[in-house]
C-alpha cells in the first residue's frame, strides 16, 4: 500500500491521544498513550512523533515526514491503528 501522508489526519489522531490518553513519558518528552500508541510533540510544537513501538513515525513542519518502519507491512498495521483511533473517539 502507497501512503500519501495526511497532515489533518494525523493531527485529528493526535489530538484524539492527547485528549484521551495517559499521560507518559517519551523519548522525546511528556506525552500521552492510546490503545498502543504513544506520540508526543517536539519543544517548539512543530514536530508531532507517533510510536507503537515498532514504527515511529515523525510529522514535521510544512507537512514533512519520516519514519523507520522496516516494510510497508508494518506502515500499513501502524495505518490501521491510528485509523482504529480516529473511528472510536471523539
Amino acid at each position: 500500500m502507497e501512503h500519501k501522508i495526511n497532515s489533518k489526519f494525523l493531527m485529528d489522531v493526535y489530538s484524539k491521544i492527547e485528549k484521551h490518553g495517559a499521560v507518559t513519558k517519551t523519548e522525546w518528552g511528556q506525552g500521552y498513550l492510546l490503545d498502543g500508541v504513544q506520540v508526543s510533540a517536539g519543544f517548539d510544537g512543530y514536530e508531532l512523533f507517533f510510536d507503537n513501538s515498532r514504527v515511529q513515525l515523525t510529522l514535521g513542519f510544512h507537512n514533512t515526514w519520516h519514519s523507520n518502519a522496516d516494510s510497508e507491512k508494518l506502515l500499513d498495521e501502524f495505518f490501521q491503528q491510528l485509523e482504529q483511533i480516529q473511528k472510536h473517539y471523539d
